[in-house]
């Protein structure tokens, strides 16, 4: 039996200590603790976990947030144990962590990812509908363990608008990816309405073969979402090549409804 509840015992909020490792490979030392989880739980924020049977398997992890006046929901984390990927449990608990904020009165939920990990930008754009505006540098320091290790922990900020359109319709029906035919003139310039910006298809694979030809993917792409953000775009959309080799952010200017599709 699949369930998705708040955690509330402390043996529920441990369960995720070995769901952090797995999903993220990283150290004792970085696993959040569980008597923060507990005191976040009653004071403010939202932890859920999806249960099979009694086993916690994933789960997610938000507190309150205020940025530039506005206050809204922070998912803080949003993660399933390593084994159990791939099998829709990462949006069962995206879906679930959005009716629970909107029963909070919260219409808006940020997060921050690495923008280079296509899986999570596809997920994030493509699945959920999140755009993004903000880019932000080695915001942890260059990563010690896990999937961080030996990069600059640069992040996208993503904002999903729960109540838009495009979130709903999202929510509604899973939706074939995006193929295009990408003009060579568009990929990191940003003097017409659209632009794109490339990154690896794999870049766990590349950090463990070649960690300097990582690195330059994350300098590269650095300035281009800097780049592309100073001049005023928004990016909306995960799109592939033709022959689906390549990956790509579309963006759009910002005076463009992107919140229309």
């Amino acid at each position: 039996m699949i369930e998705i509840k708040k955690l509330k015992t402390v043996e529920e909020f441990k369960q995720t200590f070995e769901i952090q490792k797995s999903a993220w490979g990283i150290s004792d030392l970085e696993i959040d603790p569980h008597f923060l989880m507990s005191r976040v739980q009653k004071y403010g924020g939202l932890l859920q976990g999806l249960f099979i049977d009694t086993k916690c398997v994933g789960f997610t992890y938000g507190i309150l947030g205020k940025w530039q006046g506005e206050i809204f929901f922070f998912s803080y984390m949003a993660a399933v144990m390593r084994e159990h990927q791939g099998q829709g449990f990462g949006f069962l608990l995206k879906k679930a962590q959005r009716e629970e904020v909107l029963k909070m009165d919260y219409n808006i939920i940020r997060w921050n990812f690495d923008p280079l990990e296509s899986l999570n930008a596809y997920f994030n754009f493509h699945r959920l509908g999140v755009i993004s505006s903000e880019y932000e540098r080695n915001i942890y320091g260059v990563g010690d363990s896990g999937l961080d290790k030996g990069l600059p922990t640069d992040r996208l900020l993503v904002t999903w608008n729960l109540t838009s359109k495009r979130v709903i319709k999202k929510m509604e029906k899973k939706e074939s990816k995006i193929i295009e035919m990408i003009p060579t003139s568009k990929i990191g310039s940003f003097k017409d309405k659209i632009a794109y910006i490339e990154i690896p298809r794999d870049i766990r694979s590349l950090k463990k073969n070649n960690l300097n030809q990582a690195y330059e993917w994350r300098v590269k792409t650095r300035e281009k979402f800097e780049s592309a953000f100073r001049s005023g775009f928004v990016a909306e959309k995960i799109v592939f090549s033709e022959d689906q080799q390549r990956i790509f952010y579309k963006l759009t200017k910002k005076d463009d409804d992107v919140e229309s599709d």
